[in-house]
Protein backbone atom coordinates (compact mmCIF):
# COMPACT_ATOMS: atom_id res chain seq x y z
CA UNK A 1 0.00 0.00 0.00
CA UNK A 2 2.66 2.28 0.68
CA UNK A 3 4.50 1.97 -2.35
CA UNK A 4 0.80 3.02 -4.30
CA UNK A 5 0.54 6.32 -2.36
CA UNK A 6 4.16 6.83 -3.52
CA UNK A 7 3.93 5.73 -6.90
CA UNK A 8 0.66 8.18 -7.27
CA UNK A 9 2.57 11.07 -5.54
CA UNK A 10 5.17 10.74 -7.89
CA UNK A 11 2.58 10.43 -11.18
CA UNK A 12 1.26 13.85 -9.54
CA UNK A 13 4.00 15.54 -9.49
CA UNK A 14 5.26 14.17 -13.23
CA UNK A 15 1.83 15.78 -14.09
CA UNK A 16 2.14 19.11 -12.18
CA UNK A 17 4.21 21.19 -14.42
CA UNK A 18 2.47 20.15 -17.67
CA UNK A 19 -0.56 21.33 -15.93
CA UNK A 20 1.13 24.64 -14.90
CA UNK A 21 2.35 25.06 -18.24
CA UNK A 22 -1.13 24.40 -19.89
CA UNK A 23 -3.09 26.79 -17.09
CA UNK A 24 -0.17 29.53 -18.07
CA UNK A 25 -0.97 28.97 -21.98
CA UNK A 26 -4.81 29.07 -21.39
CA UNK A 27 -4.27 32.45 -19.26
CA UNK A 28 -1.98 34.10 -21.73
CA UNK A 29 -4.59 34.90 -24.05
CA UNK A 30 -7.12 36.05 -21.75
CA UNK A 31 -7.96 40.26 -21.70
CA UNK A 32 -6.39 40.15 -25.69
CA UNK A 33 -8.70 40.02 -28.11
CA UNK A 34 -7.86 38.90 -31.48
CA UNK A 35 -6.31 41.74 -33.41
CA UNK A 36 -9.02 41.41 -36.27
CA UNK A 37 -11.83 39.44 -35.73
CA UNK A 38 -14.34 38.81 -38.07
CA UNK A 39 -12.87 40.49 -40.49
CA UNK A 40 -12.98 44.03 -38.52
CA UNK A 41 -9.90 46.39 -38.76
CA UNK A 42 -9.18 49.20 -35.91
CA UNK A 43 -10.32 52.74 -36.75
CA UNK A 44 -8.65 55.51 -34.25
CA UNK A 45 -9.23 59.59 -34.85
CA UNK A 46 -9.96 62.58 -33.14
CA UNK A 47 -13.15 65.05 -33.17
CA UNK A 48 -12.63 68.29 -32.43
CA UNK A 49 -15.24 71.01 -32.28
CA UNK A 50 -14.53 74.29 -33.61
CA UNK A 51 -11.04 73.41 -33.00
CA UNK A 52 -11.32 72.05 -29.47
CA UNK A 53 -11.37 68.35 -28.35
CA UNK A 54 -14.84 66.88 -28.03
CA UNK A 55 -16.08 66.92 -24.69
CA UNK A 56 -19.17 65.47 -22.85
CA UNK A 57 -20.71 62.54 -23.46
CA UNK A 58 -19.30 61.84 -27.18
CA UNK A 59 -19.86 58.89 -29.30
CA UNK A 60 -19.12 57.76 -32.62
CA UNK A 61 -20.49 55.88 -34.80
CA UNK A 62 -20.21 54.09 -38.84
CA UNK A 63 -22.90 53.13 -40.37
CA UNK A 64 -22.40 51.07 -43.74
CA UNK A 65 -22.83 53.06 -46.76
CA UNK A 66 -24.38 49.58 -48.66
CA UNK A 67 -26.45 48.70 -45.15
CA UNK A 68 -25.91 45.67 -43.63
CA UNK A 69 -23.48 45.37 -40.71
CA UNK A 70 -20.04 45.60 -40.59
CA UNK A 71 -20.15 49.16 -38.48
CA UNK A 72 -18.68 50.04 -35.59
CA UNK A 73 -19.50 52.34 -32.86
CA UNK A 74 -17.64 53.51 -29.38
CA UNK A 75 -16.99 56.72 -26.76
CA UNK A 76 -15.41 59.68 -27.40
CA UNK A 77 -12.82 59.97 -24.81
CA UNK A 78 -11.26 63.33 -24.30
CA UNK A 79 -11.00 64.32 -28.29
CA UNK A 80 -10.41 60.85 -28.95
CA UNK A 81 -11.52 57.41 -29.67
CA UNK A 82 -10.31 53.82 -30.51
CA UNK A 83 -12.17 51.30 -32.05
CA UNK A 84 -10.52 47.90 -32.56
CA UNK A 85 -11.43 43.91 -31.66
CA UNK A 86 -14.84 42.97 -31.80
CA UNK A 87 -15.47 47.28 -31.73
CA UNK A 88 -13.94 47.45 -34.51
CA UNK A 89 -14.97 48.18 -38.26
CA UNK A 90 -15.29 46.15 -41.73
CA UNK A 91 -13.37 47.60 -44.44
CA UNK A 92 -16.25 49.28 -47.06
CA UNK A 93 -17.28 52.83 -47.09
CA UNK A 94 -18.71 54.10 -44.35
CA UNK A 95 -20.99 57.46 -43.05
CA UNK A 96 -19.52 58.45 -40.07
CA UNK A 97 -21.82 60.28 -37.32
CA UNK A 98 -20.35 61.77 -34.37
CA UNK A 99 -22.85 62.62 -31.05
CA UNK A 100 -22.09 64.63 -28.25
CA UNK A 101 -24.39 65.76 -24.99
CA UNK A 102 -23.70 67.74 -21.97
CA UNK A 103 -25.75 67.48 -19.19
CA UNK A 104 -26.93 70.51 -16.75
CA UNK A 105 -28.67 70.27 -13.39
CA UNK A 106 -32.04 71.91 -13.47
CA UNK A 107 -31.31 73.20 -10.15
CA UNK A 108 -28.28 75.02 -10.21
CA UNK A 109 -28.01 75.71 -13.75
CA UNK A 110 -24.33 74.04 -13.08
CA UNK A 111 -22.64 72.02 -15.80
CA UNK A 112 -23.92 68.25 -14.02
CA UNK A 113 -21.03 66.10 -12.09
CA UNK A 114 -21.62 63.20 -9.52
CA UNK A 115 -23.33 64.73 -7.02
CA UNK A 116 -26.07 65.58 -9.14
CA UNK A 117 -29.39 63.81 -8.96
CA UNK A 118 -30.89 61.60 -10.85
CA UNK A 119 -33.84 62.49 -13.35
CA UNK A 120 -32.43 66.53 -12.45
CA UNK A 121 -30.51 67.08 -15.50
CA UNK A 122 -31.42 68.91 -18.65
CA UNK A 123 -29.44 67.00 -21.52
CA UNK A 124 -27.92 69.52 -24.59
CA UNK A 125 -27.15 68.58 -27.77
CA UNK A 126 -23.96 70.35 -28.42
CA UNK A 127 -23.62 68.64 -31.98
CA UNK A 128 -25.83 70.06 -34.84
CA UNK A 129 -27.72 67.40 -37.36
CA UNK A 130 -25.82 67.56 -40.23
CA UNK A 131 -22.74 65.68 -38.32
CA UNK A 132 -24.92 62.41 -36.72
CA UNK A 133 -28.48 62.17 -37.99
CA UNK A 134 -28.28 63.73 -41.16
CA UNK A 135 -24.43 63.44 -41.44
CA UNK A 136 -22.97 62.68 -45.29
CA UNK A 137 -19.22 62.59 -43.92
CA UNK A 138 -17.67 59.23 -45.79
CA UNK A 139 -14.47 57.32 -44.59
CA UNK A 140 -13.36 54.27 -46.28
CA UNK A 141 -12.06 51.60 -43.86
CA UNK A 142 -9.54 49.57 -45.77
CA UNK A 143 -8.59 45.73 -45.26
CA UNK A 144 -4.65 46.28 -43.25
CA UNK A 145 -4.52 49.94 -43.88
CA UNK A 146 -3.72 52.59 -40.90
CA UNK A 147 -7.62 53.68 -40.50
CA UNK A 148 -7.46 57.32 -38.64
CA UNK A 149 -10.34 59.19 -38.81
CA UNK A 150 -9.61 62.92 -37.43
CA UNK A 151 -12.29 65.39 -38.26
CA UNK A 152 -12.39 68.67 -36.64
CA UNK A 153 -16.27 69.80 -36.94
CA UNK A 154 -16.39 73.33 -38.16
CA UNK A 155 -20.56 74.86 -36.75
CA UNK A 156 -22.21 77.95 -35.61
CA UNK A 157 -24.96 76.02 -34.23
CA UNK A 158 -25.78 77.12 -31.00
CA UNK A 159 -27.07 74.28 -28.53
CA UNK A 160 -30.76 75.02 -26.54
CA UNK A 161 -29.47 75.40 -23.37
CA UNK A 162 -31.47 75.83 -19.97
CA UNK A 163 -32.10 79.27 -19.29
CA UNK A 164 -30.11 78.99 -16.01
CA UNK A 165 -27.27 77.37 -17.64
CA UNK A 166 -23.65 78.68 -16.09
CA UNK A 167 -20.37 77.22 -16.83
CA UNK A 168 -21.51 77.01 -20.66
CA UNK A 169 -17.83 78.85 -21.33
CA UNK A 170 -16.08 75.17 -20.68
CA UNK A 171 -18.16 74.28 -23.82
CA UNK A 172 -16.31 73.95 -27.00
CA UNK A 173 -19.07 76.04 -29.40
Amino acid sequence: MRFNRIDKSNRWRAWLPLFVVGMMTGFAGCGSEPPNPDGRETVTGSIKLNGTPLIGMAGIKFVPVEGGDGGGQGQIKEGSFVLSGYDGVKPGKYIVQVFATVDFDKSTGKIGDATMQFGNEVTVDIIPPEFNQESKIEFEVVAGGNNVFDYDIQTDFVPKMPKNAQGKGAIPL
